[in-house]
């Protein structure tokens, strides 16, 4: 067993079993470790890496609780099937949404300029008038199939020159990380019914006044900054949201 995917720095400050946690998740979200995938089992894990069982136990039941995992009693620790409503509860680029569920992701850019001004956008992201806003439009598809349309309102005083990359190739979420130092860690989300935009609804060839989901979102940064605000659109015949709840 060679899980090159892991890697752990005894000397960190974070304890041993959030690294392995981020490790796993990290690889499962690029299609490393894709669906279905039987885990290395905790005595090889502790044996590759030299770590204590417990680390390992408390990372894979961190992993289980987030839903990523699944235990199957007498065969080991699989990569959950996840459902599409799962990942509601996950800030991820749509790249590593679609590996985390099996698909192929492709991206439409229908929409990129910059903005001084946009009533709900600004209000949001606590911006003045006359600051520049990146603004883009994107038809997402999986496995060829219309998945979601998202726009998305990026304050570019943050991220100077974002507005000069291709997002119909590469990743927002991706170059925030990549290029910019800044990591996407949490999100204020909710969920509302609505009737589609009529300019939409051939793209995801449906009806007029067929009934969406309709997914607000404002993420933050690894410092607290308001970096991105954005609006996606599911139809209701193809898509629904579950959520797992736990006790205290």
């Amino acid at each position: 067993m060679d899980p090159d995917y892991i890697k752990i720095n005894k000397y960190s400050s974070i304890p041993l079993h959030e690294q392995l946690k981020n490790c796993m998740r990290d690889a499962i979200q690029r299609g490393t470790l894709p669906p279905g995938e039987k885990l290395p089992t905790e005595e090889e894990l502790c044996r590759h890496l030299g770590i204590s069982r417990p680390v390992v136990r408390q990372a894979y039941s961190a992993l289980e609780k987030e839903g990523i995992l699944e235990r199957k009693r007498g065969r080991g620790s699989f990569v959950k099937s996840l459902d599409r409503g799962m990942l509601m509860m996950r800030l991820a680029s749509y790249n590593d949404e679609m590996n985390m569920i099996g698909m192929t992701p492709s991206t439409r850019l229908m929409k990129k300029e910059i903005l001084t001004f946009e009533l709900d956008a600004y209000g949001r992201l606590d911006l003045q008038q006359g600051q520049p806003c990146l603004h883009l439009e994107r038809m997402r598809y999986a496995n060829g199939e219309p998945f979601t349309y998202i726009e998305n309102f990026v304050p570019l005083a943050l991220f100077p020159g974002l507005e000069n990359y291709d997002f119909a190739t590469v990743s927002l979420y991706h170059i925030l990380k990549e290029d910019y130092g800044t990591h996407p860690v949490k999100a204020q989300r909710s969920i509302r019914a609505e009737i589609i935009d009529a300019r939409l609804a051939p793209l995801f060839h449906v009806e007029k006044r067929t009934a969406i989901h309709k997914v607000e979102s404002l993420a933050f940064d690894q410092d607290g900054r308001m970096i991105d605000y954005s609006l996606e659109t599911y139809p209701s015949n193809t898509h629904h949201f579950e959520f797992q709840v736990y006790s205290e």
